[in-house]
């Protein structure tokens, strides 16, 4: 499940032969050139399928038909015209190249959602229903059951939760009721909450899960307990590797560089604004905690006014948006009074992805009320990371208490080309105002 499931293969090549197929016909129609026809497909091509991944049109787990989703394709299909647009106005007069434009991402559009109605109809009404069966009846076993039901496009039944801590001498016998069970229901898959002898009589033809991965799979977030977190443990010590921290410190040192190039006009720009509100200084820190609780003066574009605001617990409902400058809203959605972080990055306290650099005042009532909060940091804080763009910020112990979750599953998971994606995902969101 970790792999692209034939669902996603066969979306992505449709959309990928629609790009292409309506792209070759409106320029064939116009008369393109050739050398123009084949520069214009490529560039459709390249960024039609990325920024169809980057607007979440292949989480097929998550599938539906909605307002939003139809809203996100379409915006998907403009960015992909937006490099071809510029490139061919070099070469084709304007009102032709807006004709081909507007054309081909009508044609495409009304094509990818064709599909897409196409796909939600078979998804729930002739795909086969997965059944599955627990073996547990405990807390993992029910938060796993409960994962299941609530994403209907997995399209999977639990049967239901089997008893799995058995004396040995019913072993047989409820080996053999269980194996009777699987055969009566058609089930599926097994997922073990937690290591029973009863897994030797789940048939071979049956897949096995252990829970937390199969939880990792669904989610994307690690799931947390006593146990997985002393695997945790072992697992970050016997994973590292001095090439990937090589690598990473290499990949954090050009992407910050090109991040502050190619910002610097607009910080300049926000910094000079800020300072004529209020005439304060535009920029501060703040102490923040970082790999292996070590802290550090991180470095803001000031959005807010001037105050002594600082939380007293972590019920933090009240985000301080009345204190926000006016003109700084966008800049906060954009993420780009964050951007000064990149010098942090540059001395080597943070990274561009990983965890959240919180607050050390957070960090310390954090560490209280919840178990496990300091395996976060494990390593370097990140601008951005998977939990920056899968949930929005955390004001409350149990939105943080999901933030670890994610956390932990980058830490397990991570690598360069992971890395890359999500900063490539964090800049898109950024630019759209919807980095979370």
């Amino acid at each position: 499940m970790k792999t692209l499931s034939k669902s996603t293969w066969i979306m992505f090549l449709y959309d990928l032969l629609t790009l292409c197929i309506s792209t070759i016909f409106w320029c064939y129609y116009f008369s393109l050139k050739l050398n123009i026809l084949i520069l214009a497909v490529f560039l459709v091509l390249v960024a039609g399928l990325i920024s169809l991944y980057l607007k979440e049109n292949y989480k097929i787990r998550e599938f539906n038909i909605t307002i939003g989703n139809t809203y996100r394709l379409f915006e998907g299909v403009i960015f992909a015209h937006i490099p071809m647009y510029i490139i061919l106005s070099f070469f084709v007069l304007p009102n032709l190249l807006l004709k081909l434009s507007c054309l081909n991402i009508l044609t495409v559009f009304v094509f990818l959602c064709l599909y897409r109605i196409c796909f939600h109809y078979y998804l729930f009404n002739f795909k086969k229903v997965k059944n599955i069966l627990i073996l547990g009846t405990d807390e993992r076993a029910r938060v796993i059951a409960d994962e299941i039901k609530n994403k209907f496009a997995l399209r999977m039944n639990v049967v239901g939760l089997v008893e799995s801590n058995i004396a040995s001498e019913y072993l047989k016998e409820k080996g053999m009721l269980l194996c009777s069970e699987i055969e009566k229901n058609s089930i599926d898959i097994v997922i073990i909450s937690k290591p029973t002898l009863l897994s030797v009589f789940v048939p071979k033809n049956v897949n096995i899960y252990k829970m937390p991965e199969f939880y990792e799979m669904l989610t994307g977030k690690y799931y947390i307990d006593e146990q997985t977190i002393s695997e945790f443990g072992y697992q970050f010590v016997t994973n590292q590797s001095l090439v990937y921290d090589l690598c990473k410190r290499i990949f954090d040192i050009i992407s910050s560089l090109i991040i502050l190039f190619v910002t610097l006009p607009i910080t300049a720009y926000i910094a000079l604004r800020v300072k004529l509100t209020d005439g304060a200084n535009p920029f501060f820190s703040q102490i923040r905690v970082g790999q292996n609780g070590k802290t550090f003066a991180c470095y803001k574009l000031r959005t807010m006014y001037i105050n002594d605001y600082i939380p007293k617990n972590a019920q933090m409902l009240n985000d301080g948006s009345d204190r926000v400058i006016p003109f700084c809203k966008w800049i906060r959605k954009a993420k780009l009074d964050e951007i000064p972080q990149m010098l942090n990055i540059l001395r080597g306290e943070m990274s561009t992805v990983g965890p959240r650099a919180e607050w050390d005042k957070f960090v310390n009532v954090f560490e209280k009320e919840i178990p496990f909060y300091s395996m976060r940091n494990f390593v370097k804080a990140g601008w951005t990371g998977w939990a920056h763009i899968n949930m929005q910020a955390a004001y409350s112990t149990d939105e943080e208490k999901e933030r670890i979750a994610y956390d932990l599953y980058y830490i397990k998971h991570r690598n360069i080309l992971w890395d890359f994606a999500i900063l490539v995902k964090a800049v898109f969101l950024a630019c759209g105002g919807r980095h979370k």
